[in-house]
């Protein structure tokens, strides 16, 4: 039987880190921003308070956005991985935050988010390009957290159309938009950027991690993703030029 676990039972199966690249298998002497910079510079714009990082244990002051261990995952990509294989899918998801950021007071009443829209008549291309960052996040966090990352990440990242067994949707998250709605025109910017808790599934006859899920979002537009290691079928937003937004609350099982 396979059931979502947490904790000690997760914990159990925690390995230390290789050294490698998840990617390449080269050495990994590099560390991913959990956050964009770039979203976290425009946080920082026009206020003269430092930016706050939280889970729910811990508030802490992010002294530097560029260095702060609050805001990278621990080394696990090599420099080549990091930036030069993968400035395509840093630009794509660059030119999405800048649409999101720009559309933020509007974005909650629709159903869709047209792709071409945020990238013009390449948006079939760009939207893959954003796909593959998001599963270099996934990739980074789940090397963090300890876990082995699935190898068909890899062959995603080197040009691979479908992930299959990664799904991937879109939300829109009712309670950040009500709270941007009641800071809206005071000082400083209530978008935020929101990483959510990891949950696994494992299979007992194993033992093994069958499953994980997470999210990743600007305010209160984001994207749930989650993996099977037993299912291959998949419908993800990448696929779409008006890819569903859902509201968090009611995504569908997937």
């Amino acid at each position: 039987m396979e059931e979502f676990a947490s904790g000690d039972e997760l914990n159990a199966l925690r390995l230390p880190h290789s050294g490698e690249c998840w990617w390449c298998g080269g050495k990994a002497n590099t560390r991913e921003h959990k956050f964009k910079l770039s979203d976290l510079k425009r946080m920082s714009i026009g206020t003269s308070e430092p930016l706050v990082w939280g889970d729910d244990k811990t508030l802490a002051n992010v002294r530097s956005l560029r260095k702060s261990d609050r805001v990278k995952f621990s080394p696990n990509l090599c420099s080549n991985c990091n930036n030069a294989r993968s400035q395509k899918f840093d630009y794509a998801y660059d030119k999405f935050s800048n649409y999101v950021w720009s559309k933020r007071g509007s974005l909650w009443n629709s159903r869709y988010m047209d792709m071409r829209k945020v990238y013009g008549e390449e948006w079939q291309s760009e939207s893959l390009h954003l796909a593959r960052y998001i599963v270099k996040h996934a990739g980074c966090r789940i090397a963090d957290d300890g876990f082995a990352v699935p190898q068909g990440f890899g062959n995603f990242l080197d040009g691979g159309e479908l992930l299959s067994n990664f799904h991937v949707c879109m939300f829109k998250h009712p309670e950040i938009y009500r709270a941007q709605k009641e800071f809206s025109g005071r000082n400083g910017n209530p978008l935020g950027l929101w990483i959510g808790p990891m949950a696994g599934r494992i299979s007992r006859q194993q033992p093994a991690l069958t499953a994980f899920g997470s999210t990743l979002s600007i305010g209160y537009i984001g994207f749930a993703y989650r993996w099977y290691m037993h299912i291959p079928e998949t419908d993800p937003f990448y696929n779409y030029r008006k890819a569903r937004i859902h509201r968090l609350d009611r995504i569908p099982e997937f």
